[in-house]
């Protein structure tokens, strides 16, 4: 390497290399010595080189730094760039984007408006199953095999989270072809299309829905007369789930502002139901023995509680279940069985511990037909339905047949509550 002075203008010089030939301008400030370069020879002639050393002193007489002043320009045009990168993908409809504007679209016009958490859920399933696959991909390209990438690593493994996903890529998919973002009017999600032949091989090994595990219908008083031994506030919801036949967020939630206690009923509220449908019927029918464990309360003024934890909030999702395991433990050490669903573990083969949801519904719905009892002549299975809020099944979901059964579905409940209480000492009486 070897430089030379070009002249004309002070300070310039050409340096040469085995490879190139670059003009540069060797001046000084404030900050020491630098070598400022102009452009290579010879894209760059001598007389554009003069020029463009003469301008570069003009900066340094004024004060600027050439090198600072070009560090600026390269800046801007990487932000121009940036911008118009941005302003492109702008225009592009990505999946994820479209997604993303129809949930804020349902939320605007109150589709959760009876389901608080439907927003949170919806937006964290599309996050975590969805956009990862297809959210940066053109909605208006996005193919089959796109979508099957979504579905199969969940849909042998967690089925129902997989059926959310499925309708909800369906659905964006209408709503974005609904509203013109996606100018092909086909909807790639649909299972009764092209969709369905490239899931069919992952439904044979589908994983099956499982049923909780539930406490037996002839050791149920038996249960129930060891849970009632427990004064503990986890208790005491256990033992109201079964006896009212609830699922366990609507006790756990439970306020007393819920209840009429004279009239032995209770309104749950369709927030803590698990189906958000409006105007459906939500009254529970208290028997005397769920009456008597409701007075026998004491009623914290500084929690609106049935049930409060010992911080006054109400209880997790998994407090009754930690209790329940804690008995099973108990009576496993003593009879070296515990507290299981003899059904499920042979079909299993596995030791299946009860669960309140199962014990509370399935057990209930098992002995409200149970044919040894007597109880498939003698209750209404209809209005059996009816206390597990299990809306009417007929064409026109119930529209035309609006008899709620009250009568019946008291002698149920109270039926239950006897049952439930039946190897209990001291029996409540009732009014």
């Amino acid at each position: 390497m070897f430089q030379h002075n070009v002249g004309g203008v002070k300070g310039l010089y050409l340096r040469k290399t085995q490879n190139q030939q670059i003009f540069f301008l060797r001046y000084s400030d404030s900050t020491g010595r630098h070598d400022y370069s102009l452009g290579s020879y010879p894209l760059m002639s001598v007389s554009q080189a003069r020029r463009a050393a003469f301008d570069t002193w003009e900066l340094i007489n004024h004060g600027k730094s050439p090198i600072e002043e070009r560090r600026k320009e390269k800046l801007e045009k990487q932000l121009v760039i940036e911008q118009a990168r941005k302003d492109a993908l702008s225009q592009v409809q990505t999946f994820e984007k479209v997604a993303l504007e129809w949930v804020d679209d349902r939320a605007l016009h109150g589709y959760w408006s009876q389901d608080i958490k439907g927003e949170k859920k919806t937006r964290q399933i599309l996050a975590r199953h969805v956009f990862p696959k297809i959210g940066k991909e053109n909605i208006e390209t996005i193919t089959l095999e796109k979508i099957r990438e979504c579905l199969e690593p969940i849909w042998q493994t967690i089925p129902s989270t997989a059926k959310k996903v499925k309708s909800y890529i369906q659905k964006i998919f209408q709503w974005a072809i609904a509203l013109g973002k996606r100018e092909n009017r086909e909807n790639p999600a649909l299972m009764d299309g092209a969709l369905g032949i490239l899931m069919e091989p992952l439904q044979k090994n589908k994983k099956e829905k499982q049923n909780h595990a539930a406490s037996p219908v002839g050791l149920l008083p038996r249960l129930m007369s060891e849970i009632h031994s427990y004064d503990s506030m986890s208790a005491k919801a256990c033992e109201f789930a079964i006896l009212t036949a609830c699922r366990s967020k609507a006790v756990r939630l439970a306020e007393w502002s819920e209840f009429d206690l004279e009239k032995g009923i209770w309104q749950i509220p369709v927030e803590h139901d698990k189906i958000k449908v409006p105007n459906r019927d939500r009254t529970i029918f208290l028997s005397a023995q769920a009456l008597a464990l409701l007075e026998g309360l004491v009623r914290f003024s500084e929690s609106p509680y049935i049930f409060p934890s010992s911080q006054g909030s109400h209880f997790s999702d998994t407090a009754l279940t930690m209790f329940l395991r804690g008995l099973h433990e108990k009576k496993l050490a003593e009879d070296g069985i515990g507290w299981i669903d003899p059904q499920k573990s042979q079909k299993l083969n596995r030791p299946c511990t009860i669960t309140v949801h199962g014990t509370a519904r399935a057990t209930f719905r098992t002995w409200a037909k149970d044919d040894e009892l007597g109880n498939n002549r003698k209750f209404d299975q209809e209005a059996v339905e009816l206390c597990l809020l299990h809306s009417k099944n007929d064409a026109y979901n119930g529209a035309y047949d609006r008899a709620k059964l009250e009568k019946e579905r008291r002698f149920i409940m109270d039926c239950w509550g006897k049952y439930c209480h039946s190897q209990l000492k001291k029996q409540p009486q009732f009014p």
